[in-house]
């Protein structure tokens, strides 16, 4: 009974003994290297505002702007104008004809596009001729005119929904794009909540291989002092010793794993502070969760963003199939001008005539067309028909993988609540069996290879106890991520 006191004090010291030189190696640190305290949640919206993987993301949804924008383009208002002027000088061919001309041109054209296909075009016009020809009625010679001109097609291009596939298209792929971000946004948390408690194992870790250094230590003084004593043989010191720098090796591959953490995790929020260590905050949540798998899916299915995006994706590619096929169809189009104007030997009496006396002239006709092959509007029919079917397939795709992913994730939960309980019930029991192995050593009925077994076994208990409430916490960030949700706010410290 005393020796089980003294082990359990010795024990008990060994277990602070850590702590302690963790907290002064903490204090002296802070006088040298200042760390940063990072909770959880911090982490997730300091990812969320730097990260340049999600800012590529938002790039995307700037360039779908400039596709709205430039679909929108094909109805706006088109305003041209031309100036010129022209002399000729030529050797008469018969009396009386010219040998000089001089031509002057100024004009003006408005051109607008309507949602029903509709082309309307306003012109004015006006010009001067100058020549020294005989017989000539009016020189110099000014003519004005104002002219509408329209064009409807009747076939390929008929209808509102065609003349706005492209913009309708282009609105589509906008929300698609949109809800990508948001798509990105909740697998970027995912992957700072992985990469944070992948930092806090790592230094609760590198404390459970402190310990195991630290039982190991003891171990090889009780040995030596055996020795001494000579209750043990000298043959049994080479086997602690052994297991010293063993343990040693595997405190080093402890502290390496911090480092690896800590530059996922950097990575993650794009810091700018590479040198500066963090010091993560929060520690994992442990208490079990129910889980409604069918509402899970049922809400991953209905609200996850990238289901939404490809949705859309599959609007947008059949709105593009239906003006490929339209643009099968030949081209007619009814076309109609109607114009009047003046003219005169001075330009305001041209402008005059043409406002009380003018002259007119209307025309209207039809324009048809049609390639007799056809292979360029047939080929982008096919891609486009393609390119619709395989957005539908990507979608089903993903939605199964959600379903799978789901199922899984779910399980994980499950099953890292079972193994929560196993390893700490595991932690317990190897205690015992250090303690129990550690009396018989003292009592001389056991060997130091004994104890350092019982010591490794309580070690790795201990770091599997954290593995597994680690792996609960990730399976919990991996069903926010399932659902497409972002959450900042983590209720993981107790």
């Amino acid at each position: 009974m005393i020796q089980q006191r003294h082990f359990l004090l010795c024990l008990s010291l060994i277990l602070l003994l850590p702590l302690i030189l963790y907290a002064e190696q903490g204090v002296a640190n802070d006088k040298n290297t200042k760390s940063i305290d990072l909770p959880l949640s911090l982490a997730v919206k300091q990812a969320l505002e730097n990260n340049l993987n999600l800012k590529l993301r938002q790039e995307d949804v700037k360039f779908a702007e400039g596709g709205v924008q430039s679909g929108e383009g094909k109805f706006d208002t088109l305003l041209s104008a031309e100036a010129g002027a022209e002399n000729k000088d030529v050797n008469p061919i018969f009396p009386g004809a010219a040998s000089e001309e001089t031509r002057a041109n100024l004009s003006g054209n408005l051109q607008k596009t309507f949602v029903t296909g509709t082309e309307v075009n306003l012109g004015w016009n006006n010009n001067r001729f100058d020549t020294d020809a005989d017989n000539t009625l009016i020189d110099p010679a000014y003519n004005t005119k104002l002219s509408v001109g329209f064009s409807q097609p009747l076939l390929k291009g008929w209808g509102t929904d065609i003349q706005t596939a492209e913009i309708k298209a282009a609105q589509k792929q906008l929300e698609a794009s949109v809800y990508l971000v948001n798509s990105q946004a909740a697998d970027l948390a995912a992957l700072v909540k992985n990469a944070y408690w992948d930092m806090v194992f790592a230094l609760q870790d590198i404390e459970v291989q402190r310990l195991s250094l630290a039982l190991a230590n003891k171990l090889l003084e009780e040995t030596k002092f055996k020795i001494e004593a000579g209750k043990l043989a000298r043959i049994e010191l080479y086997q602690p010793q052994s297991e010293v720098a063993r343990r040693e090796e595997k405190l080093i591959v402890a502290e390496r794993a911090i480092g690896v953490a800590e530059d996922e995790l950097k990575l993650l929020l794009n810091s700018e502070d590479w040198f500066t260590p963090l010091n993560p905050t929060d520690t994992p949540r442990t208490n079990p969760v129910n889980l409604d798998q069918e509402g899970i899916l049922k809400n991953a299915l209905t609200n996850r963003p990238d289901i939404k995006a490809a949705d859309l994706n599959i609007q947008a590619a059949r709105i593009q199939a239906a003006v490929a096929e339209d643009n099968i169809r030949p081209s007619l189009a009814m076309v109609g001008s109607f114009g009047y104007g003046g003219t005169d030997d001075a330009y305001e009496d041209a402008l005059s005539i043409a406002l009380d006396e003018p002259d007119t002239e209307w025309q209207v006709g039809f324009n048809f067309s049609v390639p007799l092959q056809n292979s360029f509007a047939k080929g982008r029919l096919t891609q486009a028909m393609a390119a619709h079917r395989k957005a539908k397939t990507n979608a089903k795709l993903l939605r199964l993988q959600v379903k799978k992913s789901v199922r899984t994730t779910v399980r994980d939960v499950k099953l890292a609540i079972k193994g929560m309980e196993a390893t700490r019930k595991t932690s317990v029991a190897t205690s015992k069996r250090l303690e129990a192995e550690q009396a018989k050593f003292e009592a001389g009925s056991s060997t130091t290879l004994d104890v350092l077994i019982a010591q490794d076994a309580y070690s790795q208990a201990l770091s599997q106890e954290n593995r597994t409430n680690i792996i609960y916490v990730k399976a919990l960030a991996e069903i926010d991520r399932i659902q497409g949700l972002v959450t900042i706010n983590d209720d993981s410290s107790q």
